[in-house]
């Protein structure tokens, strides 16, 4: 009889019990043996609970939370063939709605989870030089996207009680904090590449393309192509203004403000160090940051 590991996130449920019998249940209605159960906890967001659960010859891994608990149990999953099942909730499940997932719909999720489809999806592998240029330190892991700069800065300033009462609005409203912010002189190598040279805002790297609200920052992000999307970004002021037109219009055309870019491999160097960010998370400040494409690294449970 085959066997699932439940990580749940239990600042995203209401009564663990109710839901937990609830999920056990639809185990049993598909001939599965009642989940492995645990939860995730400040210290361990959901990587160690998945290499446990892998631990023990599970099938399935189902994860319930938002991006970044997906993105911790992934860490321990690449490469493992083992399906992740992806129950979202939350506020932004980004990674979710780029998959055609439901969310906040557990029952449903789990549904797919049980009765889909196996399919290979790119992660991101982001890793930083806090001291000196190109001492990388070990990978972090992304499903959604990455950046140095203002856009990290904003996923600081932006608490989670704000998220949960202004959901996507909550971004908006720490964005407006950071429009004055000064420009950060960048060197950028991409696939190994001519280095190139701007004063910049953001850079970001994703493999979705989708930001809250439903606008597609990276038109051309495909979460299977073996390549990951670049976007940097030179905001601050009024050059926000054709910035947000860039996004709006979905423009591919480079300018000073606005340059998209696709790559297996991106290093960003600053001379400052700036905070990174990974599907919402700050994981750190660096001088460099290296973003990788790890093509079909993690194997989800889509709809068939």
């Amino acid at each position: 009889m085959q066997r699932a590991a439940v990580i749940v996130n239990p600042t995203k449920v209401k009564d663990l019990q109710v839901l937990r019998d609830r999920l056990t249940a639809i185990f049993r209605g598909y001939g599965w043996a009642p989940p492995l159960w645990s939860e995730t906890t400040v210290e361990d967001p959901g990587e160690g609970q998945a290499r446990a659960a892998l631990e023990q010859g599970v099938d399935l891994v189902a994860a319930l939370g938002g991006d970044g608990t997906m993105r911790c149990a992934a860490s321990a999953m690449l490469g493992t063939g083992t399906p992740l099942a992806v129950l979202a909730g939350g506020t932004g499940n980004l990674f979710a709605r780029q998959l055609g997932l439901p969310v906040n719909r557990y029952a449903d999720a789990l549904r797919i989870g049980l009765s889909g489809a196996d399919g290979a999806i790119d992660a991101i592998r982001i890793s930083l030089a806090g001291s000196a240029p190109g001492e990388f330190d070990a990978d972090h892991i992304g499903l959604v996207m990455g950046g140095v700069g203002r856009d990290a800065d904003i996923m600081a300033d932006t608490t989670e009680k704000l998220k949960a009462r202004l959901s996507w609005t909550a971004y908006l409203v720490a964005g407006m904090k950071q429009l004055r912010h000064e420009l950060v002189p960048a060197r950028i190598r991409i696939d190994g590449g001519p280095e190139i040279r701007r004063d910049v805002t953001s850079v970001l790297a994703g493999n979705c393309g989708m930001l809250q609200g439903g606008m597609k920052l990276m038109p051309k992000a495909v979460v299977d192509d073996g390549l990951l999307d670049a976007v940097v970004v030179r905001g601050g002021g009024a050059h926000w203004l054709p910035v947000v037109g860039k996004v709006l219009t979905r423009s591919q055309k480079d300018s000073e403000h606005f340059m998209r870019a696709q790559f297996t491999e991106m290093i960003v160097d600053v001379d400052m160090p700036q905070r990174v960010e990974v599907d919402g998370d700050v994981i750190g400040m660096a001088y460099s940051v290296r973003f990788r494409a790890d093509r079909g690294a993690l194997t989800v449970r889509l709809p068939r």
